[in-house]
């Protein structure tokens, strides 16, 4: 759900993401990909959508229009979840390249990167 509760945000293996109006369930955008959707995230404002694919990259959509935004690249091997962080403007992201990483969401730069012993399957900020 977003924020506010008005709308509903899925991923899926048919290559999508997809904005549904909460209240009647209508299908408001649909985020195409290149590959399965592993997870999908708004914003804290709801005003940005992050998702995370198995073709290596995340992606940030503005809600309202839907026009992708920005691509960030630099994972070896599929990313499984991804999400912003409280004030907007880091994304935390997952990958089963054995990294979790931290990126600034304006300007697409990796910040941190954290090295584990397997596949990083999920991940959040508090």
């Amino acid at each position: 759900f977003s924020h506010d509760g008005k709308y509903i945000l899925t991923s899926s293996r048919d290559q999508t993401a997809r904005l549904w109006n909460a209240t009647d369930g209508t299908l408001i955008k649909t985020l195409r990909h290149e590959d399965w959707v592993f997870s999908c995230a708004f914003s804290f404002d709801d005003k940005l959508i992050v998702t995370a694919c198995d073709d290596k990259t995340v992606r940030i959509w503005d809600t309202q229009s839907g026009q992708l935004k920005r691509t960030l690249a630099g994972h070896q091997d599929s990313v499984r979840s991804s999400c912003f962080s409280a004030d907007g403007n880091r994304i935390i992201t997952a990958s089963w390249d054995h990294t979790a990483r931290i990126w600034d969401a304006q300007s697409g730069k990796v910040l941190s990167e954290f090295k584990f012993n397997d596949d990083v399957r999920s991940c959040d900020f508090t």
